[in-house]
């Protein structure tokens, strides 16, 4: 982790903040995803770009009333399973702040958007996709999620079950389903990264 504490620093000393809720607020990101960084060991090019703008004292365009949502060039399988090394942010989509937080409902802080890759969701998730994943759901219930099993990143629908049992399904029935326990969940092997809240996809 000396690179990402590195990175880190220079984004404390640019900004002129010292703790992780003052930095997340200067370079407008929450900290979990500051704690998604650390677990990836690297820190995206807009954070450092945020940062020096911080530092010359560049003010931003108020003018834009849009909303940039990060997008992840990778997939989460809708099949078997996709394995997953890193997920790299390649650029950022735009959405109207009105329609994230009235027909939505989330902080735009906590989403990123990726797409759908395989069939096991179908009809619900077509094949290429595109998902808007939220990081801060308030408990678990019953819904579609991106999760990561055994460095697999997968797109599927939990069912809670009586015992403490989740029950991980697919919209087609051509998959089998399979149940884990609750207990198990964000271990080593079965992380929850988000819930699917909006899909776009051709018809």
């Amino acid at each position: 982790m000396e690179d990402f504490d590195k990175q880190l620093e220079a984004l404390f000393e640019a900004t002129k903040t010292i703790k992780i809720n003052e930095l997340s607020k200067a370079i407008d990101v929450s900290p979990s995803t500051i704690r998604t960084w650390r677990g990836r060991n690297k820190i995206p090019e807009s954070a450092f770009r945020k940062a020096e703008q911080i530092r010359q004292n560049v003010p931003e365009n108020k003018t834009d009333k849009r909303i940039n949502l990060p997008f992840y060039e990778v997939s989460a399988s809708a099949g078997d399973g996709r394995l997953v090394e890193a997920e790299e942010q390649t650029h950022l989509i735009s959405f109207a702040p009105e329609w994230l937080d009235k027909e939505i409902g989330v902080n735009p802080k906590e989403v990123f958007l990726m797409l759908v890759e395989g069939d096991s969701m179908y009809p619900t998730l077509k094949n290429g996709a595109m998902i808007m994943v939220n990081q801060d759901f308030n408990g678990l219930s019953d819904g579609i999620y991106v999760m990561r099993h055994e460095h697999n990143l997968l797109v599927k629908r939990l069912q809670l079950l009586p015992g403490g049992i989740i029950k991980v399904k697919s919209d087609n029935n051509m998959y089998e389903p399979w149940e884990i326990n609750k207990e198990h969940l964000n271990g080593t092997d079965i992380e929850l990264i988000g819930r699917v809240v909006w899909s776009g996809q051709r018809m």
